[in-house]
């Protein structure tokens, strides 16, 4: 981060001369272009499966403008790690990686909400898990996987389905395919005929499309999406409102569905972020505490953070590390996550 490592060159010495020199060098964050919202004509308007197809394919376009940099907010983006990538693209990915959750633990009848997996993944210390925390660990670690379908081969041992999955086969599939949407359908429908059990099969397939998507796009990583938007009643077809599946015979209808609603709650989070970092890089040169600049990496780069997470990685001790998030919320740079006052999360 290059910005960061910028932030972190400036003296912490109080005295006028160099405060004035210190806010010469802080990050340029005043009128900035902020990244756009989605334009109307880029959403999801009728049934029509052409009309889908193309909300799809624009929002994805207007979207990959985002995780490559050129769409406003410079400062934010030249921090970038990889690709250009906004200095947030982390967070964005974890967040989302949560909501996968959220929906596939819906699916599963399970009963943790997002809330619940939150506090299951930071503040058990990496231990053992529930069933649904286990969904949320599947998702976590898939978004930090090189974007290759054949790169799915953790994500499928997490599943059990190590031994049945033949990696090569599925990015054969993806290859073939004409199109990234019809990458991303190929592939998980080919991953779904794989695995022996249907439920840990249909997970599977939704990592696979979202790798095949990413693949065919020239990601960086994954960036969850179908599973984020399988719940949505839009997509139920038939009588009794069905939702679709992998084996579906018009499963590739359905995944331009399904992108073009992920891509609109995928880009309105980014347009969050966005806003948000810009004002957490402002504040940045004036925080004098140990480790911070630690803290504001951590904070771009995951979903959330806990102040025991901070000191432990930032070398804070647990009490400056409260005190550095409770400045950062009162400086409204970030926020109170859980809405406790004990075992507290903060987050972007």
């Amino acid at each position: 981060m290059q910005l960061l490592e910028s932030i972190s060159t400036l003296d912490p010495v109080s005295t006028a001369p160099r405060s004035r020199a210190r806010r010469a060098e802080a990050p340029r964050t005043a009128n900035e272009e902020p990244i756009r919202a989605l334009p109307r004509w880029a959403r999801p308007q009728t049934a029509d499966p052409g009309a889908a197809i193309f909300a799809a394919g624009a929002g994805l376009a207007l979207f990959d403008q985002i995780l490559r940099g050129a769409d406003g907010g410079a400062d934010v983006s030249s921090a970038a790690k990889e690709g250009g990538e906004p200095v947030f693209a982390g967070c964005l990915r974890q967040r989302l990686a949560l909501k996968a959750a959220d929906s596939c633990a819906t699916l599963a009848r399970l009963r943790e909400d997002a809330s619940a997996l939150r506090d299951a993944e930071h503040l058990s210390g990496g231990g053992e898990t529930s069933p649904a925390g286990r969904l949320h660990r599947l998702f976590r670690l898939y978004a930090s996987l090189p974007a290759r379908v054949d790169a799915a081969a953790p994500a499928a041992e997490l599943l059990g389905l190590r031994e049945a999955i033949d990696a090569s086969a599925l990015a054969a599939a993806a290859a073939a395919a004409p199109d990234p949407l019809m990458a991303a359908a190929r592939a998980s429908a080919a991953a779904m005929k794989l695995g022996p059990n249907a439920a840990d099969a249909e997970l599977f397939a939704f990592v696979v499309a979202d790798l095949a998507l990413a693949n065919r796009l020239g990601w960086a990583r994954p960036v969850p999406m179908l599973a984020v938007a399988m719940l949505q009643p839009s997509l139920r077809r038939g009588a009794g409102g069905r939702r679709p599946r992998p084996t579906d015979d018009n499963w590739a209808e359905s995944v331009a569905r399904a992108y073009g609603l992920a891509v609109v709650e995928a880009h309105a989070l980014a347009v969050d972020l966005a806003r948000r970092s810009q004002k957490l890089l402002s504040v940045a040169p004036a925080l004098r505490a140990r480790g911070a600049r630690r803290v504001i990496e951590m904070l771009f780069t995951d979903d959330a953070v806990t102040p025991a997470a901070a000191a432990s990685r930032a070398g804070l001790s647990d009490r400056a590390a409260r005190r550095l998030f409770d400045r950062l919320v009162t400086l409204g740079v970030v926020r109170e996550l859980s809405g406790r006052e004990t075992f507290r999360i903060y987050g972007l």
